[in-house]
């Protein structure tokens, strides 16, 4: 009963905060459900998940290139945007429509302006980001939950909630020794440090 009774009220939310895309409701339940197990809690996780669709809402409504260029994480109400656009511009414009959202406590812009990036390049990025979230999940002093993961161009981006520094350390750590990875860009806090 209490568990049809918790899947109403995520339903009801979800439904109330997002525009009719099943491929959001889809998404938005699925955090919810890891929720209850994450550093961060369930009203944060829910509130992170609809800032990030509502982030990519205004990507498509301003420019397929955004949606198509830019990874949106979200932790906290932080939001880290990665990947690879053609134009400054663009890169602006990323950050002003996040902006716009309300929730949003900061926005740090790590995307890179390049020229189309190929394949063999992508495949890389994906390879080692598909690495990074199989360690974290097989080590059992890690909460994978917790983390989100972008690859771009050899950069590992880590945003996230840990229980403590050993935790932080260790996911870092497994970042560090991927190979193709040049560099680690930690964005990861600890579940004790003081937030506003």
């Amino acid at each position: 009963m209490l568990n049809k009774i918790f899947s109403a009220v995520i339903f009801f939310i979800i439904v109330t905060q997002l525009s009719g895309c099943a491929g959001a409701i889809i998404g938005a339940g699925a955090a919810a459900i890891g929720a209850s197990s994450s550093e961060k809690g369930f009203a944060t996780s829910i509130t992170d998940t609809s800032i990030s669709l509502k982030i990519r809402d205004k990507f498509v409504q301003t420019d397929i290139n955004l949606v198509e260029g830019i990874s949106i994480q979200v932790d906290d109400g932080n939001v880290l945007l990665v990947g690879r656009i053609e134009t400054q511009e663009l890169k602006f414009e990323a950050s002003k429509l996040a902006w716009e959202v309300r929730g949003v406590r900061s926005v740090i812009n790590n995307v890179e302006i390049a020229d189309k990036v190929s394949l063999k390049d992508r495949a890389k990025d994906a390879t080692a980001g598909a690495n990074l979230r199989r360690l974290l999940i097989t080590d059992m002093n890690v909460n994978s939950l917790n983390y989100s993961i972008e690859v771009v161009g050899g950069v590992v981006y880590i945003t996230g909630i840990a229980k403590d520094a050993a935790e932080r350390d260790r996911v870092i750590q497994h970042a560090r020794n991927l190979s193709y990875v040049d560099k680690v860009e930690d964005y990861v806090i600890l579940q004790d440090d003081p937030r506003e």
